[in-house]
């Protein structure tokens, strides 16, 4: 029979020992590292969400932008077509000049066709128009800066409330829509004024 010694024990012993300790440093050094030197695919998802959100908000933001500025820049275009256009039908009213003296009936008409609304209004028209509230001049078409083409409808109208009572007031109405494109039923901008002649001040 043989016998192991005490400091045989004793080796067996610590070699075990330090072989279990180095184990497990080591395992705990790999679960540090992983917890510490990267990401869980749920944190991955997440952040991809993240991101690809404020990337499309963001460029819906920028869209949204570019539409308002380029519908600004039409109303403006469009603005600037029909001031031309009321400045052109003033030289043309300033030019014929109408006088008091031939049309003092006017003064007092029986009916829309015989004041001097009317008498306007087949100035612009270069026509004898009767029997017609509404009148359509021909339209216009203009060219923005950006190429799209509108037209431009000029409708005259007398109206027919109290203080029209005696056929003075001459409207004018303009509509300006695309002749193309996916907006074309889509008017951009309605605009009405009202014109009177200076004889009409006249009248007694």
């Amino acid at each position: 029979m043989h016998t192991i010694q005490p400091q045989r024990f004793q080796f067996l012993f610590d070699f075990s020992f330090k072989w279990r300790l180095a184990m497990w440093r080591i395992g705990n050094s790999n679960t540090n590292q992983t917890a510490e030197g990267g990401f869980t695919l749920s944190e991955v998802i997440v952040a991809i969400l993240l991101v690809t959100t404020f990337v499309a908000v963001a460029l819906q933001g920028m869209v949204v932008a570019m539409l308002l500025k380029s519908r600004s820049l039409q109303l403006a275009e469009a603005n600037r077509w029909i001031q031309a256009d009321l400045e052109q039908m003033r030289s043309q009213l300033t030019l014929t000049q109408i006088p008091l003296a031939p049309h003092q009936s006017r003064c007092h008409p029986a009916t829309i066709d015989s004041g001097f609304a009317d008498l306007v209004r087949d100035n612009l028209a270069s026509s004898n128009i009767t029997g017609a509230v509404d009148y359509q001049l021909p339209p216009q078409i203009a060219t923005s800066q950006t190429g799209k083409t509108f037209q431009i409808d000029r409708k005259l109208r007398i109206p027919s409330s109290p203080e029209n009572s005696k056929a003075k007031l001459l409207g004018i109405q303009y509509t300006v829509t695309p002749t193309s494109g996916a907006s074309l039923e889509l008017t951009i901008l309605h605009f009405y004024t009202e014109v009177i002649p200076d004889a009409a001040f006249q009248c007694q």
